[in-house]
């Protein structure tokens, strides 16, 4: 990854916790509005959030090996995905861009565009061709990802759709506490959690997978066995590598909007508590660092 010039060093990808703002001020050293931010790496996903000046319309891109899960972050955007759709995204819009689909973004209005690609590891990516995405998907050994069977709770929409928003699911589910499960493929899924303020829990940790959370409402505290304690809002990150306890609560007065991203499991990956210990538990005296 590049390194800033200024005062405000690149932070690595997998910290604990930082902020949207603080990553910006890094870029702003050596960038001309235009830079990429490697935020999550893991064997599972990775994450890049992407900075494009107003006006950017860069050509539409597929993918033949892995789907796509966008978040639109600032700014505002045009897109297409072909034979799904068009849609205008804004803050807080969410898109899902299967295989061998191609996609357009184009940034609209006088503020810069900001967005954060999610996709697992090995993700290729292609300039659109004449090709059809079945065409793109046979050709390439590809199938295209199966919709979960689980279905969605009340009246909430199925996971994997192209497009979505806070409001939609708010209007879907009503007032906190709910969830919903926005992504699920092959390598990782993405839920919506709306909680209200609620006292610190023992906690839990994953012995497979790193687990990392995007914060969209409220204010919350992460408290890690070996790391530390953090209060974030909307805008941070937060990242508990495999084998880290955490302990997570949402503080103050309103409730809060986490969007955790872990490792698919069937039917769940494992959500060990404070009282197992293991060969994968970290943090902790006498354990693997």
């Amino acid at each position: 990854m590049a390194q800033s010039t200024g005062s405000t060093p690149i932070p690595q990808p997998n910290r604990p916790a930082v902020s949207l703002s603080t990553i910006r001020d890094a870029h702003k050293a050596y960038s001309n509005g235009a830079w990429v931010h490697r935020l999550i790496e893991n064997p599972q996903d990775i994450a890049d959030i992407i900075h494009e000046p107003q006006g950017s319309a860069p050509p539409a891109l597929w993918r033949p090996n892995a789907d796509e899960f966008v978040t639109v972050l600032g700014g505002r955007y045009e897109v297409e995905i072909e034979e799904l759709g068009s849609w205008t995204a804004e803050e807080d819009s969410y898109i899902c861009i299967p295989r061998g689909h191609a996609a357009r973004f184009a940034v609209q209005g006088s503020e810069p565009g900001v967005r954060i690609s999610i996709r697992q590891p090995n993700a290729q990516a292609l300039t659109a061709d004449n090709r059809t995405p079945a065409q793109r998907r046979s050709d390439h050994s590809q199938m295209p990802t199966p919709t979960p069977k689980s279905a969605p709770r009340g009246d909430g929409p199925a996971p994997n759709q192209p497009f979505l928003t806070i409001a939609q699911l708010k209007e879907a589910y009503g007032p906190a506490p709910w969830s919903h499960q926005v992504i699920a493929n092959s390598s990782y899924m993405t839920n919506f959690i709306y909680a209200k303020p609620h006292d610190l829990p023992a906690g839990h940790w994953h012995s497979d997978c790193d687990e990392w959370w995007m914060i969209r409402e409220g204010e919350l505290e992460w408290v890690f066995d070996g790391i530390g304690a953090y209060q974030v809002k909307r805008g941070d990150f937060v990242c508990a590598p495999l084998g880290y306890l955490h302990r997570i609560h949402v503080i103050g007065d309103v409730p809060g909007i986490r969007m955790p991203t872990v490792l698919f499991g069937h039917p769940s990956v494992p959500h060990l508590g404070p009282e197992v210990l293991g060969h994968a538990r970290r943090g902790l005296p006498g354990m693997p660092a």
